[in-house]
């Protein structure tokens, strides 16, 4: 051992190790976990102590803080604005904003018993009412001697319900103001109406409507842009009809192959006038708020004057139709062999019958078409046909020459009376257009409509063959048809009533 050197112990020196429990663990891991909360808060504390103490933190602050205040008191002078605006337009907007009244019947201006309107403010974002509750005023109107007192309704109108009652109270028309165009009065006598005239955005329906007392506040519906005023106008007024029926003729000439047409006004009730002549067999129908007759002068109508008589109601009215006699020349035709008495009774009772059926209402609007697009004529209208140089009788009916399998069309629109193959006229097509016109189409190649069967005017009813023949008959006088191509005629006299 060296001087000085200390003593250096060999012996081994045992070593513990200390593992902790698994209670003593968890309470370890908690302590740890305390403490870096702990940790966590003092951090946030000293970084907000650093922020509130640093000088640009505390302009940031007072800047944000004053920017709120701003915002708040602009939002504030807004609405201050806003009001003081809608006070402005509340206190100017008065009733006569509201449309005005302007509804007349039979010329006479109506008075309204009650409204409610809502007018728009602040362009349309709320509405104004102004009202006035129905009374039990109603007007007098006085004795009218027009069958069909005609309403004039204001520009704005949208939709106007209406109620008329007779003198027992019994209801004789509801429905609308629009409708009420095509109603007869059942009698002469006394009546009172209800109408009440509303003016509404197109997709509002009148239950949707508020209204409320003058003064009230309505959110404004939004349908329409610009915002316009909506609401009602209620009218109730008596009467008393004295109506006298009148005839007026289209014309008091027509060549032979044309028609007249005759319009009944100042009717009341539902039975029809009867026309008695020796021109044919002819019907009224109801057209607008009267009748109407169309009178034929056929291919062979002798010519001068024909007493038309016209019973109106209990009223008989008589005029003179003078026809004017037309050469429609000659044709040269090949003779035809005579058809079989089959053939004819089929024909018979087939076709026949439809001459005596009762008008339908009318169909036809404007002029009419020619079956065939592209033809020739071979015999026409009235010709005196000529076999081997010897005259026979004249044609009621217009020989086409035209191109197989082209379309052959409607002339008109009408219902199709009768499609099927008969053995004297081959495939055949009769369309009833109202009124007792019907078009009487012979010869098509195949057809394409049926019986009971709408069509319109242009419509393909089959495809032609090498000829067509056409006969158009009012009742069962033939007339015509070029004059009803041509829009001429008439037929188309008032077309609308």
């Amino acid at each position: 051992m060296t001087k000085g050197a200390p003593a250096v112990c060999n012996r081994a020196v045992p070593v513990r190790l200390f593992i902790p429990s698994q209670a003593l663990a968890r309470q370890l891991s908690q302590g740890e976990s305390h403490w870096q909360a702990g940790q966590v808060r003092r951090f946030r504390l000293r970084l907000f102590s650093s922020r509130a103490l640093h000088p640009n933190f505390r302009r940031r602050d007072t800047y944000m803080k004053q920017l709120l205040l701003w915002l708040i008191g602009v939002a504030l002078g807004v609405v201050v604005l806003l009001a003081a605006v809608l006070g402005v337009s509340y206190s100017f907007t008065s009733e006569g904003a509201k449309p005005a009244s302007e509804v007349q019947f039979a010329g006479q201006e109506l008075e309204p018993n009650g409204w409610c309107w809502q007018v728009p403010l602040l362009g349309g974002q709320v509405d104004k009412v102004f009202a006035s509750p129905r009374t039990l005023t109603v007007q007098k109107l006085g004795v009218l001697y027009d069958a069909h007192p005609a309403f004039a309704l204001p520009e704005w109108y949208s939709y106007g319900p209406l109620t008329i009652t007779d003198s027992g109270g019994n209801v004789v028309f509801e429905g609308t103001a629009a409708s009420y165009d095509d109603f007869l009065f059942p009698a002469n006598g006394g009546y009172k109406a209800e109408l009440t005239v509303w003016r509404l955005p197109e997709n509002m329906l009148a239950t949707q409507f508020e209204g409320g007392s003058t003064g009230e506040l309505r959110q404004d519906v939004r349908l329409e842009k610009p915002a316009k005023p909506i609401g009602w106008y209620n009218y109730s007024f008596r009467f008393t009809l004295q109506a006298s029926a009148e005839v007026e003729l289209s014309a008091e000439r027509m060549e032979q192959g044309g028609t007249v047409a005759a319009a009944f006004t100042g009717m009341v009730g539902e039975t029809a006038p009867t026309v008695e002549t020796d021109l044919g067999n002819v019907q009224a129908v109801r057209l607008g708020s009267g009748w109407r007759a169309y009178i034929p002068a056929a291919y062979n109508a002798a010519a001068g004057a024909h007493e038309v008589t016209f019973t109106v109601g209990g009223e008989t009215v008589v005029k003179n139709i003078t026809v004017i006699p037309k050469d429609f020349g000659t044709v040269e035709i090949e003779a035809e062999p005579e058809a079989s008495e089959a053939a004819n009774t089929e024909f018979r009772n087939a076709v026949w019958p439809l001459y005596e059926q009762p008008a339908r209402e009318k169909l036809w609007s404007g002029g009419f078409a020619c079956p065939a697009e592209n033809y020739m004529t071979l015999v026409d209208f009235g010709q005196t046909k000529v076999t081997g140089g010897r005259q026979g009788s004249k044609s009621n009916s217009t020989k086409l020459y035209t191109i197989p399998g082209d379309p052959c069309r409607a002339p008109a629109n009408g219902v199709v009376v009768l499609a099927r193959n008969l053995a004297l006229t081959g495939n055949t097509v009769v369309i009833d257009h109202g009124c007792g016109m019907r078009s009487y189409l012979y010869g098509l190649d195949a057809l394409s409509v049926s019986e009971g069967q709408s069509v319109e005017r242009g419509q393909a009813v089959g495809a032609l063959g090498e000829d067509l023949t056409m006969d158009f008959k009012l009742g069962s006088k033939s007339v015509n048809p070029w004059l009803l191509f041509q829009t001429s005629g008439g037929l188309f006299w008032k077309e609308n009533g």
